[in-house]
């Protein structure tokens, strides 16, 4: 019986397609119809046939910060004009609903004053092995941390099962994995500071970047923030 069956399921397996796994889809397309200024886009979701709460959401404009002052300067130009802003990272899968500038409903008029700000190229990783710490700017992914660190000859304490997840997503939506040592497996509590970018008076010049540390007193406020503090930065 196994000499029978043999030759037809070696010939089965010749015809199966191979699998090849893909990264998820961006979160922020667009069609070019802006001038390539990041205008003309939608945001949506791996999951969105899954609810009508993941509609996609129009956005008039998208910002692509590569570094803090690229950030601050997005973040203060929403300011000055008191425009609503939200933040999504290269492999988003928020919710629509939840990231949508503007009243949150995807509606074209909310889209119209209001900005997105894209983290897929704000993603530097710098580890210091002596301090046995690792700086990670928001949109860097966890997989990328990993192997940083890795590199160095250390290991990260915690962290979430999918490693295209950025560090300003995990961390500011406590994300975590299952490790019971030290202060256990939530990433946030394994953060020893932050750089957040907040909008401030004209003074200030629309927007400037905090820096916090463990045991200040907005420490533990900014970490878990579901971004609404204002924006990670590293």
């Amino acid at each position: 019986m196994v000499a029978t069956f043999l030759l037809p399921l070696l010939l089965l397996s010749t015809l199966l397609p191979a699998a090849v796994p893909l990264p998820p889809r961006p979160p922020v397309r667009c069609d070019g119809s802006g001038g390539g200024d990041g205008s003309g886009c939608v945001l949506s979701n791996a999951y969105g046939a899954w609810s009508s709460d993941r509609a996609d959401c129009p956005v008039a404009a998208v910002a692509y910060p590569a570094s803090e002052a690229d950030v601050v300067a997005a973040v203060a130009g929403a300011s000055a004009k008191n425009m609503p802003v939200k933040v999504v990272s290269g492999f988003a899968h928020t919710i629509p609903k939840l990231a949508c500038p503007g009243n949150g409903s995807g509606s074209s008029g909310g889209a119209a004053s209001s900005l997105l700000i894209s983290t897929a190229r704000y993603d530097g990783v710098a580890v210091d092995a002596a301090a046995r710490t690792v700086t990670a700017d928001a949109g860097a992914p966890l997989r990328a941390v990993i192997d940083a660190a890795e590199a160095s000859g250390l290991s990260l304490t915690a962290a979430p099962y999918w490693e295209g997840v950025s560090v300003g997503g995990l961390v500011s939506t406590g994300s975590h994995g299952s490790s019971w040592w030290g202060r256990g497996g939530a990433v946030h509590d394994h953060v020893v500071a932050l750089r957040l970018v907040v909008p401030a008076g004209a003074a200030d010049g629309w927007a400037k970047a905090v820096a916090l540390r463990r045991g200040d007193a907005l420490f533990n406020a900014a970490l878990v923030s579901l971004g609404l503090l204002g924006v990670i930065s590293k």
